[in-house]
């Protein structure tokens, strides 16, 4: 298999056109495989689709006000095969599980709350290890 390409940013909120522009500028410049948005603070069922003006496939986890919020792009040149999604209803959370070339993988975008971060931390990862 080839390299991989990851990036992560915390974008600290995406409600703004010029935010997603930018963001938007970022991503088209470089050709990355795996892209992971934390806190893009997109309410539940209200997010924009400018992202997916570059190619990449997106998936999401929001939450009910503009808080929070994780996001996973998929190259749109990236042999990723999604076989199911795991979701957080308090948008903390997005994992991905599929296959990328006959191998199985799953991709995990997590952002922790700013209390409590080790009981969330156990919590999630006993979610995400029945999951993956």
């Amino acid at each position: 298999m080839t390299e991989i390409k990851i990036v992560s940013f915390n974008v600290n909120g995406m409600n703004t056109p010029q935010k997603r522009s930018q963001i938007y500028n970022l991503l088209r410049k470089e050709c990355w495989d795996l892209v992971l948005l934390q806190e893009t603070h997109f309410r539940h069922l209200h997010v924009p689709n400018v992202l997916s003006k570059n190619g990449h496939i997106w998936h999401h986890a929001s939450y009910s006000s503009a808080a929070r919020g994780v996001s996973i792009g998929i190259g749109k040149n990236f042999p990723f095969a999604l076989d199911s999604k795991l979701t957080d209803p308090e948008g903390r959370f997005l994992s991905l599980k599929g296959n990328i070339a006959n191998t199985r993988f799953t991709v995990a975008n997590l952002y922790a709350p700013n209390t409590g971060q080790i009981t969330w931390l156990v919590r999630t990862l006993e979610s995400l290890k029945s999951f993956s």
